[in-house]
């Protein structure tokens, strides 16, 4: 196998830990919706899992990428993109190849960069949601929020609770 073809098989193995990565997002999406956390927990252990499987992968893309580079002559470390390895192969099938692998996971990348500023965007909800329901129970909001003539607006201290905090 040469070099550029372990590169895209590499490449093609990439692809497919994003595929899973971007169903395991939508897994965690579900669950912060219907507030699972047992669920949640369960899919962020995958989701680190997969992440480190992942990282490998990237490292392994990198080696193959250095190996290409030598075997054209290039003795440099440079971290070069796939775009700038397109430069470099000449063979049209192979160069179609890397090609069209390289704008799959372009476009998985903008998938999974999507899904987890929905995802983020979501948790950040449910914790305004806990805040605003703990204040809301606890009696934290001011009193004083509310419009008041200047004459009544002494502070008034409520002595009714939610909870019986009695000993």
């Amino acid at each position: 196998m040469s070099e550029i073809e372990a590169l895209i098989g590499s490449l093609d193995d990439l692809s497919e830990q994003y595929d899973v990565l971007l169903d395991i997002m939508q897994q965690k999406k579900a669950a912060i919706i219907a507030n699972n956390y047992d669920d949640l927990v369960q899919v962020l252990s995958r989701e680190s899992k997969l992440v480190k499987g992942i990282q490998s992968r990237e490292e392994q893309i990198q080696t193959s990428a250095q190996q290409f580079l030598q075997s054209k002559g290039i003795k440099s470390r440079l971290e070069l993109t796939i775009t700038d390895i397109l430069r470099l192969v000449f063979d049209p099938e192979e160069k179609q190849r890397l090609s069209s692998s390289q704008q799959r996971i372009g476009g998985q990348l903008e998938k999974l960069k999507r899904a987890n500023e929905l995802n983020q965007e979501l948790i950040g909800q449910s914790l305004q949601f806990i805040e605003f329901s703990l204040n809301l129970m606890s009696g934290g909001f001011d009193e004083e929020s509310t419009y008041a003539p200047p004459q009544s607006q002494e502070k008034k201290t409520s002595s009714r609770s939610n909870f019986d905090i009695r000993t």
